[in-house]
């Protein structure tokens, strides 16, 4: 009985090591890839690696590729219509990139189960099928972070408690954290993007950036029916270190938007001494000037009202860049032909005076661009309604009766 006894532990301890090594022979991993400086990597990178000692195979399920080259790929993207894709990449070419870039790449091993080991990998074997591997990309709400989340979220059996560290901020919070030391591209954003990335988001809505998300992950847990928890992180490998220090950011512009904008406004206030002196208004500069706006504006309200890209559609600025000064310019052109007065002129002080005042109670931050380059605008209306006023004030006209009188005599 005794050695009965003992065979019967022998099995039970050989399944059980048998039971580990196969659990132990995949290996489950998120990828967060720090950011670099490219536009495309502002925001870093978020990948699932798949290690299966078994089968001799390290892949990593890639959420953030797209086909520059596939039909109408420019068009597609300007109307936020862009497919990407989900592909397996062996891991030694995954990370030839950011070893390149000098971008640290950070991996969060998973505890899971072996059940949940296998539902991953299925989950993502399933996702990089012909028939599965395409999605629609959504920049906030829809991209290579969310749907490495969207798999963990899916595969772990039980609750998942994540561990939110953020306070509350908005979408634009987020996208200036990244953007501070790239002004043109953080002023990009705020021109392009509308009133819906300035609302408080909700701590999972912030994992749309690969360092939120593994932050979120990092403390979180899975709690199961019987309310025993178990953290999901086994633990972090920094799998390669970032080379900041050799790695340093390139400015491309020497000047930035404020300055570039304040700058405008002070040559505009130049202006207006310089035709005042003269008498004498400079108009071409002006047509250059509503040329620009008006072209500015077609692109503002052709995303405003066609483009699928998120926050588009609730772009304010669409009130003041639109097409309408390129459809008054012939109008313009005449009038400053023939030194003629327009009511043109008084119609946009007043529309940008009005917009100037309502700013800071409009439910969009605009960006540094706005208010000087708005300044500047109204002031050219400002230096037309002084030049047109003067001609038509009536210390001028007496002047012009006397001169006509003298002629006659």
């Amino acid at each position: 009985m005794k050695r009965v006894f003992l065979f019967i532990l022998l099995i039970l301890g050989t399944l059980t090591v048998s039971a580990e090594v196969r659990r132990g022979d995949i290996e489950v991993s998120v990828l967060t890839c720090s950011p670099g400086q490219e536009v495309y990597s502002y925001y870093g990178h978020t990948a699932i690696r798949v290690k299966d000692r078994n089968m001799g195979t390290d892949l990593v399920f890639n959420y953030g590729v797209f086909d520059f080259n596939s039909e109408n790929f420019l068009w597609r993207f300007v109307l936020g219509q862009t497919d990407y894709i989900c592909m397996a990449t062996p891991w030694e070419y995954f990370t030839v990139e950011y070893e390149k870039r000098g971008s640290s790449v950070v991996a969060q091993v998973l505890n899971l189960t072996e059940a949940e080991t296998m539902n991953v990998r299925d989950y993502l074997y399933n996702n990089v099928r012909k028939e599965n591997c395409v999605y629609r990309y959504n920049f906030l709400k829809n991209n290579c972070t969310t749907k490495v989340m969207d798999c963990v979220d899916a595969c772990v059996e039980g609750e998942l408690v994540y561990s939110w560290v953020s306070e509350p901020c908005t979408y634009r919070g987020i996208l200036r954290e990244y953007t501070k030391d790239y002004p043109w591209s953080q002023e990009g954003n705020d021109v392009l993007l509308g009133a819906d990335v300035d609302t408080t988001l909700s701590h999972r809505a912030t994992c749309f950036i690969p360092e939120y998300y593994m932050n979120a992950l990092q403390g979180a847990v899975v709690r199961n029916e019987f309310q025993d928890t178990r953290r999901l992180v086994l633990r972090n490998d920094t799998l390669i270190k970032a080379r900041h220090s050799i790695v340093q950011v390139e400015e491309t512009f020497p000047f930035s938007p404020i300055e570039i904008g304040w700058g405008m406004f002070g040559v505009a206030l130049l202006l207006i001494g310089v035709e005042l002196l003269c008498r004498k208004m400079m108009w071409v500069m002006d047509v250059i000037l509503m040329l620009v706006h008006g072209l500015a504006g077609c692109l503002i309200c052709f995303l405003f009202c066609f483009s699928e890209h998120p926050a588009l559609d609730s772009n304010w600025l669409v009130g003041i860049l639109n097409p309408l000064p390129l459809v008054l310019l012939p109008f313009v052109v005449k009038a400053a032909w023939k030194d003629t007065f327009t009511l043109w002129h008084y119609f946009m002080a007043v529309w940008m005076a009005l917009y100037l005042l309502f700013i800071p109670w409009m439910p969009q931050q605009m960006g540094s661009l706005v208010v000087p380059v708005l300044a500047t605008l109204l002031s050219r209306q400002v230096s037309y309604i002084l030049h047109y006023g003067r001609k038509t004030s009536p210390t001028t006209a007496t002047g012009k009766s006397r001169k006509k009188t003298a002629k006659k005599k």
